[in-house]
């Protein structure tokens, strides 16, 4: 009880800090694919461009790493220089990358259900953690972030997990998800933000081929880009990986991913559904307290685990 209570008063302190913090006005946020150099000269890959105030920014990934930075355009060289002269691009250069070898690895046939990573490409020694955030009326999945924040005490290191979050849910839970922020700013969690959509939008009496985003209705513009939009408001980095709600989709869907240079993330864990976990496992669990199941059957084995960041897959 008394863990609780001090979890609480952490959270309504962490609310305070945060909620005075000004967000800055982001405009005009829209997809790119721009092969840029750095300020310190490396190569990047520009997948968005916006406007915070009147400056253009763009968000780049790190070809080699899947890392994302945001830095103003002006800071970005858009060619070479070797000799004092300007080098062209070579796409073979560019595709021979890590970054671009997954994404076009992972958004090619066959265009199945459960798409996407579901495991390391590459031979590691740990797993995976990325906890779905979906729409919730519910209160997080304290007990489980915790439990993180403890191991992160013990081991006197920040703990790598993906939070695949929407739009909505970071909307609808702005303690919560401050208190996430809080907790990867002091260093106990090391967060890589997962795109899961805006809305998540489900109907129980629709089938999958016409639900999730694949509901005709949908504006798959805005799922994608809404939910990084207020990350970016929020000071925090998208990154490079998608998760589709319901782990459903089709290939138009995964085109459209490509598109925005987004891998999608699956899983051969889902906990909830009966997942093992092996080494190399993409775990997926909830932590809007939708389903308990996953979390019941984590908890015990949680201090075992070996996690490591999601880019580390590659």
């Amino acid at each position: 009880m008394r863990k609780v209570l001090y979890f609480f008063i952490a959270l309504f302190i962490n609310i305070n800090v945060y909620a005075d913090m000004p967000k800055p006005l982001i405009t005009d946020y829209k997809p790119v694919f721009i092969p840029c150099f750095n300020r310190d000269g490396y190569l990047r890959v520009a997948i968005r461009m916006y406007y915070r105030e009147t400056t253009p920014y763009f968000i780049a990934v790190n070809p080699y790493t899947f890392a994302t930075e945001t830095a103003p355009v002006a800071t970005f060289a858009h060619r070479r220089i070797s000799n004092g002269r300007p080098i062209p691009y070579l796409m073979r250069e560019l595709a021979a990358t890590p970054y671009m070898q997954a994404l076009m690895q992972y958004t090619s046939p066959p265009y199945v259900q459960n798409y996407g990573v579901m495991q390391a490409f590459k031979p590691v020694n740990g797993e995976f953690l990325t906890i779905d955030m979906c729409p919730s009326v519910r209160p997080f999945e304290s007990g489980l972030f915790n439990a993180l924040i403890a191991m992160a005490d013990q081991l006197q290191r920040s703990i790598p997990i993906g939070i695949s979050v929407t739009g909505l849910w970071m909307l609808g839970h702005p303690a919560e998800f401050n208190w996430l922020i809080q907790q990867q700013e002091s260093g106990k969690l090391q967060i890589t933000w997962i795109n899961h959509s805006f809305s998540h939008v489900y109907f129980a009496d629709l089938p999958p081929e016409n639900n999730f985003l694949l509901l005709k209705l949908t504006n798959v513009k805005h799922e994608i880009l809404a939910t990084e939009k207020i990350l970016v408001q929020n000071h925090q980095l998208p990154s490079v990986f998608f998760r589709f709600p319901g782990l459903v989709s089709d290939r138009g869907l995964i085109l459209r991913l490509r598109h925005y240079g987004l891998i999608p993330v699956s899983t051969n864990a889902w906990l909830a559904n009966g997942g093992q976990i092996k080494n190399g496992s993409i775990i997926l669990v909830h932590g809007n307290s939708n389903e308990p199941l996953g979390i019941k059957a984590i908890m015990p084995v949680l201090p075992s685990l070996k996690l490591l960041p999601l880019n580390q897959a590659f």
